[in-house]
């Protein structure tokens, strides 16, 4: 019985320290379309949302690496730097793709 108890025991820890994620950078998911914003002057914006339960808001960055496709929601990892004197158009941050986790098409 005490074995049993340690073996279930183990598991659960084992189980457990597969769910973290301890690789670098920020999760960013992406809608399977763009809408139209004005930055610097009307553009195409990709939506991003930080997880499954954040509503989209309009991306007004370029992805460094990630070229977007219409059609597909996307899991990205990105790691995001701070850009020392920025342009007055431009972004304090800078975006680069260190990964695409997942890329599942949509039913249109």
């Amino acid at each position: 019985m005490i074995l049993k108890r340690a073996v279930l025991v183990l598991l659960f820890l084992l189980g457990a320290c597969g769910e973290r994620d301890d690789k670098p950078g920020e999760i960013l998911h992406v809608a399977p379309y763009t809408s139209a914003c004005i930055g610097a002057g009307p553009m195409n914006c990709m939506q991003v949302r930080a997880d499954d339960e954040s509503n989209y808001q309009l991306f007004y960055n370029h992805i460094e690496g990630f070229d977007f496709e219409p059609g597909y929601n996307y899991t990205l990892r990105v790691k995001v730097e701070n850009v020392d004197n920025p342009p007055a158009d431009g972004s304090s941050l800078r975006y680069t793709l260190l990964e695409v986790v997942s890329k599942e098409p949509v039913n249109q």
